[in-house]
């Protein structure tokens, strides 16, 4: 393997595939529950433009017709974090991105050249 396909081939994380969710999800607390930003984030993760999956698909909602898995990567993130779960979140967080880096890599390569 050459240098150019080590690159192209690399492994995406969170901070690549969905920078504004990994900022709030991995680098900061989860906010104080009925917070105004409790509400923001929770209103963002339940809409499927908006969540997770969402910005990784670059803010549109096409994966719920495309990607069973995605679709439900997507719902997961909303339940887990009403119910306050970090770890779970976390969990989600590694699972999609093994998932994204398996089945969608190169949609997000390709939306980049």
């Amino acid at each position: 393997m050459t240098l150019v396909e080590d690159v192209i081939h690399k492994p995406s994380g969170l901070n690549e595939i969905a920078p504004d969710w990994a900022k709030r999800l991995v680098h900061q607390k989860l906010p104080f529950t009925l917070s105004f930003t409790w509400f923001k984030w929770y209103y963002e993760l339940d809409s499927p433009s908006k969540c997770v999956v969402g910005e990784a698909y670059g803010y549109t909602s096409s994966y719920e017709g495309e990607c069973r898995d995605c679709s439900e990567f997507g719902w997961r993130f909303g339940d887990l974090f009403l119910r306050r779960s970090k770890a779970g979140i976390e969990t989600n967080i590694r699972m999609f991105v093994a998932h994204w880096n398996d089945k969608h890599a190169q949609l997000s390569m390709n939306r980049t050249n």
